[in-house]
């Protein structure tokens, strides 16, 4: 029996790399969707949720900070997206590790996939492959993993040729081993303790924590860590004004197609 897909999208960063721009990263208009026929304007978040949706999930929880409401207000319950969303507060910036633990009370035993609200990730199936190859590799942690040219600005991954064992994953490195990203994620329960005892570990961090470091700990302690890599694949870091510049031109040079995928 395939285990239910649920999605988490930690969206409470505070976008201070968009500084002076102060409004909510999340809703930059970043292309377009069709919907009957008309193009309308595609706020930022919704391709990693689309993505998902596209992988086959339903549900979404979104970890918002406090000053977030315009996102909540934007999004609503999510049946225009076809999706079914909750929200949870993080009342600190305590970094993504601690954003995506308040999300694991309601996980249970589901098979979780994790994308971040300020990137944007092709194949449009992407989420849909990940699972796919997490299941047949009965793996603990399963990376999307995205060719890149700024690997330093990133986090890049190692991978075992031909095991698509992970060997390590580098943060922001100042020389980079490869030119990749991880961009995604898909994990099973195994790593959703893991990162409820790494959180619990790190207490009053001196700074936010990163993924990253949770994903490397995954890969110290034994866990099965994978990586399908997407070698013709895209992956746009839309969090900074650069990314936004570079995604909205790479959008509008495919085929001359703005609306992406129709919903």
């Amino acid at each position: 029996m395939t285990a239910r897909r649920f999605g988490v999208v930690p969206a409470a960063g505070s976008g201070t790399r968009l500084l002076p721009y102060r409004a909510a990263k999340e809703l930059i208009q970043v292309g377009y969707r069709t919907v009957d026929g008309r193009p309308l304007p595609k706020a930022a978040i919704e391709h990693v949720l689309l993505a998902m949706r596209t992988g086959g999930v339903d549900n979404v929880l979104l970890v918002l900070s406090p000053d977030k409401g315009d996102v909540f207000r934007y999004l609503g319950a999510g049946q225009q997206l076809g999706l079914d969303l909750a929200y949870l507060c993080q009342e600190r910036p305590l970094g993504l590790p601690d954003a995506l633990n308040l999300a694991t009370p309601y996980l249970g035993d589901e098979t979780v996939c994790m994308g971040l609200p300020d990137t944007m990730c092709t194949p449009a199936d992407c989420f849909a492959q990940l699972f796919d190859f997490h299941e047949a590799q009965r793996a603990d942690l399963s990376l999307g993993v995205f060719p890149t040219g700024q690997p330093q600005a990133l986090a890049p991954v190692v991978v075992e040729p031909r095991s698509h064992r992970v060997l390590a994953v580098v943060d922001k490195p100042e020389h980079p081993p490869v030119s990749n990203t991880w961009g995604i994620a898909v994990w099973s329960p195994a790593f959703t303790r893991l990162l409820q005892e790494f959180v619990a570990n790190t207490a009053e961090p001196r700074g936010e924590s990163l993924l990253s470091d949770v994903f490397a700990t995954a890969v110290t302690a034994g866990l099965r860590v994978r990586a399908l890599t997407f070698d013709a694949g895209e992956y746009h870091d839309i969090g900074t004004p650069d990314g936004v510049v570079r995604a909205r031109q790479w959008l509008e040079s495919e085929a001359g197609v703005l609306t992406g995928p129709r919903v």
